[in-house]
């Protein structure tokens, strides 16, 4: 929506991220961490840009969790203390990520027959998203979740006691009108002797991507080195008003051009500034600044470049 000129617009400054927490207060922050990898990791491997969401943190007895479980990829892992954990994986996710990255399954197939044969291609997924957990404890505490075993039968899963308590965290995958939940189990008597003393601990410091991702302005630039460009250098414009719509062969149009500079286009968008010449047989352009930028370029030239007058407008 484009505003009008005489439209008054209300300025805003920066402030504090607020946002609601439940009684564990940073498991809560975690989840929401590890939601946010979740989101970039499910992207990098998937291709699929997942809209995501969490709840809070809820404190439950194991009985009870694991009376929810439904047959489904439950993921078994081995956390502090010797404790252990279950890491839960919606069957339509699963069966989404197979159909994203085979061929697609076929709906008779039993969850046991898609277990056994694609097995590999979920613990390569799962292995990172169990990786970004341990990413979402920084700066806070040291946790580690070692992957022991996987099973679909939740009487295979009893990892704690059934009066045990346990953290349960939830996760929201959506896209278009897909939906689907992670939900990670761990053990409350392993990680509350490790949250009591920072409880009192209510700002955790500002952290920038490089804290999650050591070589990420190395992966932008790899990323820059692999996209196409469209590169344009646009010599004026033309006035068709006078030919009233119609264009004939021969006919001359004159360009418009105030500065008499070239101006490049890269993907659409103007960026440099430059005069045309000749280089080695062939029309070049040399860069002279960028857009609205006063300053010479920095971009430095190899080859002898032989400047092109234009014409008296």
């Amino acid at each position: 929506m484009l505003l009008q000129s005489d439209t008054s617009v209300k300025p805003f400054q920066l402030a504090e991220a607020h946002f609601s927490t439940g009684r564990f207060h940073l498991m809560d922050i975690v989840f929401r961490r590890w939601a946010t990898l979740l989101q970039e990791t499910l992207y990098a491997k998937t291709g699929m840009m997942f809209e995501v969401s969490t709840e809070n943190v809820e404190q439950l007895r194991f009985e009870e969790f694991l009376g929810s479980v439904s047959k489904q990829p439950i993921y078994i892992f081995e956390t502090l203390n010797q404790s252990r954990g279950v890491f839960l994986v919606d069957n339509s996710f699963f069966k989404l990520v197979l159909n994203n990255q085979t061929e697609p399954i076929d709906e008779q197939s039993s969850l046991v027959q898609l277990m056994k044969e694609n097995q590999q291609i979920l613990l390569q997924l799962v292995r990172p998203l169990i990786d970004d957990f341990k990413k979402s404890w920084l700066n806070i505490a040291e946790v580690e979740l070692k992957l022991k075993r996987v099973t679909i039968y939740p009487g295979r899963a009893k990892v704690m006691l059934p009066y045990e308590y346990c953290f349960v965290g939830r996760v929201q995958l959506s896209l278009n009108n897909f939906q689907a939940e992670l939900k990670l189990c761990l053990p409350y008597a392993a990680l509350i002797s490790l949250l009591s003393p920072l409880e009192k601990k209510k700002i955790i410091e500002p952290e920038s991507m490089d804290n999650y991702f050591p070589h990420i302005k190395q992966h932008f630039l790899n990323l820059l080195e692999k996209t196409e460009y469209s590169v344009v250098a646009e010599l004026g414009k033309a006035d068709l008003s006078e030919a009233k719509g119609k264009l004939t062969k021969g006919q001359i149009l004159p360009l418009q051009n105030k500065d008499g500079l070239v101006t490049i286009r890269i993907n659409g968008t103007p960026v440099l500034q430059g005069s045309t010449g000749e280089t080695a047989g062939h029309y070049s352009v040399q860069v002279i600044r960028g857009i609205e930028d006063k300053k010479p370029s920095a971009i430095q030239q190899k080859h002898e470049f032989k400047q092109v007058s234009w014409p008296n407008q």
